[in-house]
């Protein structure tokens, strides 16, 4: 691989290589149910400020982040209809965009000025928005599933989206940084696996496979997502999607989807309800900015973290974050258990030399709910 160009993959702002190949899919960016109609926020995808607001109508829309005549956020202005109106001086935006109203110019002024708008979709409880230059391309859809009962989690983290894309198909992490590791379980422990990785349709299927017979494959949909089922306490079984997507060169978001595909949607919904009132009593615990912070200044021990409801979310933030917010990888000592890290490197050079030099990019598939189900069965 051309180690130059390897190295790239960090950097998502519009004019990389990284950022033009991540722009040519969905990336999710909000809550559904977080965003009232009639409000806006403010939200950074890929180092782009962009104004996202659902329209009286309950429909959501994202502009760009700023009001073209003196730079305001357009998020703290008010919205009518299907339009946000700038606080500053009254410029009003319809969805798509266009200056409709500027109450103290001329009014032919107003045909004249445009600002970006995105194409958006709601699907699985989420606020997609698509950011590429071409036509927007039918979202992934797994219809099968929509019926379950479902929550969300969202986890802002200060580092590099890529350190986190490796981490999530890095398995063999799982025995030394969480505390209830899928790996700790008697017939786990103690043994070597043997670790495998191969490209799909999709992306990449990582395979780790114990002496014992346990087996567990992890789904990689390209660019930047993972699916697999839950190992972790009560969400033991929830078909588990993560989507990784950065806010610039330094920060990230996951967006945690998880699906009660074994359970009904009415036992579904009775957990969603029990995670989502966990929330509140997390909101009394010290963040966990505030504790990795606190363990990486050697202030705490590591064996001394008291346990808590996101305990595995707080011990990949130390280890991710320790990194560095961008890690040098140029030192780095890769070995035979990193072998999806090192396909997936391949893959984002293979796509962004493509790129590059003007070819088309690969065609990745939507894997079906079907596949989905064999490869996290094992």
């Amino acid at each position: 691989m051309n180690s130059g160009r390897e190295m790239n993959f960090a950097h998502t702002g519009p004019t990389t290589l990284a950022g033009r190949f991540l722009r040519n899919f969905w990336q999710p960016v909000y809550v559904s149910d977080e965003l009232i109609a009639g409000h806006a926020k403010p939200i950074k995808i890929m180092s782009e400020e962009l104004t996202l607001y659902r329209g009286d109508d309950g429909v959501a829309h994202v502009t760009q982040g700023r009001c073209p005549h003196r730079g305001v956020l357009l998020s703290i202005g008010a919205v009518e209809g299907s339009c946000v109106r700038c606080r500053y001086h009254g410029w009003k935006f319809d969805e798509g965009g266009q200056c409709v109203e500027q109450p103290f110019e001329a009014a032919s002024f107003a045909a004249k000025v445009q600002i970006p708008s995105y194409a958006v979709q709601e699907y699985l409880g989420l606020i997609w928005v698509y950011l590429g230059e071409d036509a927007a391309p039918p979202m992934p859809q797994w219809p099968e599933l929509e019926k379950y009962g479902r929550f969300h989690i969202t986890v802002a983290r200060a580092c590099n989206y890529f350190q986190d894309m490796e981490n999530l198909i890095d398995d063999v992490h799982q025995l030394w940084v969480h505390r209830e590791g899928l790996y700790r379980d008697a017939e786990r422990s103690g043994y070597v696996p043997q670790v495998s990785a191969r490209e799909t349709d999709f992306g990449v299927v990582q395979t780790v496979q114990f002496p014992t017979g346990f087996v567990r494959n992890l789904a990689l949909l390209m660019p930047n997502a993972v699916h697999f089922l839950s190992a972790a306490g009560m969400l033991r079984d929830f078909e588990t999607f993560i989507w990784n997507v950065p806010v610039d060169d330094q920060n990230h978001i996951l967006f945690f989807l998880f699906l009660a595909a074994h359970l009904s949607p009415e036992a579904g919904d009775n957990v969603a309800r029990v995670v989502r009132g966990a929330r509140e009593y997390l909101n009394e615990l010290p963040s966990v900015d505030e504790v990795s912070d606190s363990v990486m200044s050697g202030r705490v021990r590591w064996e001394d973290l008291e346990e808590r409801p996101d305990l595995p979310i707080l011990e990949d933030d130390i280890v991710l974050r320790s990194q560095g917010a961008t890690v040098d990888r140029s030192a780095e000592r890769l070995g035979s258990s990193d072998t999806a890290i090192i396909l997936l490197r391949k893959l984002y050079t293979r796509e962004m030399a493509a790129i590059e030099e003007g070819r088309p990019l690969t065609r990745f598939k939507t894997p079906d709910v079907e596949t989905l189900a064999a490869l996290a069965d094992g």
